[in-house]
């Protein structure tokens, strides 16, 4: 019988599921809403039913279903077992033991850690990481967030908040307070798809456009307003991809989400804030897009709980 682990990557709006081979290769996936606004027992009732499901699946196609691997949405704490701090995305996330209640609703192991995390992990063994051992991931989409690899190993912190790249500060004067509820200018504010947007009607623009998609055609199309601010949504993100490599001097930085699939407008300005920031030493190291797409998580997810059996099996 072949083992297959079930791997989780759970968001603020969905929560996608596949089983996973001992190679990354991902089958039977699956998406269902998560139920943010419900509480935190509705959210890991979504996940458990989801990895049951899998488990179903697997089973019935003669595979044993050996584990559980879950990138999540929210701060994890160092030893992979519970979600310490979150935004309003999932009510009252924090303080929820996302792994306990997993494996006591399954009867499987888990791994746990936050989604970037996850993202960056998938990246570094199937994506644009692969052979690199020292890398620094920003993903950009409804909040901007990060991770970090120094000697193949993710850093996560005491307190599990290294990456938290979209509370760095921004050179733009915005007055709206971020999601993180400081009122002071941080990146997520701004350079987020959702944030990008607000600044965008905060400089006068068009209360109409609700969307990052519909502002990149405007400032394609040669709206002034937009064009501006998508321009500097991007040169902020380079900018602050910039400090974090100073920071950590990794080999590659990789941008992942959905803003990352923008087009040369938006990565035109960020590639030209990024190369003004380095300093001299570091001018060669490069910024690429993410590889994976949406599957990231899930196989960083994948190697991370094959690691996890694997270090059992051998004591």
């Amino acid at each position: 019988m072949t083992e297959k682990v079930a791997v989780i990557d759970l968001g603020g709006t969905k929560i996608a599921g596949a089983l996973a081979d001992p190679d990354g290769r991902l089958h039977d996936q699956q998406r269902v809403y998560t139920p943010s606004q419900e509480g935190p027992e509705a959210v890991v009732a979504a996940v458990a039913g989801l990895v049951q499901d899998l488990q179903a699946v697997g089973t019935a196609g003669g595979a044993n279903i050996v584990g559980v691997g879950i990138g999540s949405a929210g701060v994890v704490d160092a030893a992979g077992r519970n979600i310490i701090a979150a935004t309003d995305a999932i009510k009252d996330w924090a303080g929820t033991p996302l792994a306990e209640r997993v494996e006591a609703a399954t009867g499987l192991p888990v791994t746990l850690e936050n989604d970037v995390n996850a993202h960056l992990r998938g990246e570094a063994w199937k994506g644009a990481g692969v052979g690199k051992m020292n890398l620094a991931m920003m993903a950009l989409g409804t909040g901007i967030g990060g991770a970090v690899m120094m000697n193949g190993e993710i850093m996560v912190g005491p307190r599990g908040t290294i990456g938290d790249f979209g509370h760095l500060p921004t050179f733009l004067a915005t007055k709206r307070a971020c999601t993180c509820r400081r009122q002071v200018p941080h990146l997520e504010a701004v350079a987020s798809g959702p944030g990008l947007v607000a600044w965008y009607h905060e400089k006068g623009g068009d209360n109409a456009v609700t969307g990052a998609k519909a502002l990149e055609k405007m400032a394609e199309s040669g709206d002034p307003l937009a064009l501006e601010t998508y321009r500097e949504a991007g040169r902020e993100t380079g900018r602050a991809l910039g400090t974090i490599v100073n920071i950590f001097d990794p080999e590659l930085v990789i941008v992942g989400g959905g803003l990352g699939n923008s087009g040369e407008l938006w990565w035109g300005a960020l590639r030209e804030a990024y190369r003004e920031q380095l300093v001299d030493a570091l001018r060669e190291v490069p910024v690429v897009k993410a590889q994976l797409g949406n599957q990231a998580a899930l196989v960083g997810a994948a190697k991370k709980i094959w690691d996890y059996l694997g270090n059992l099996k051998q004591g």
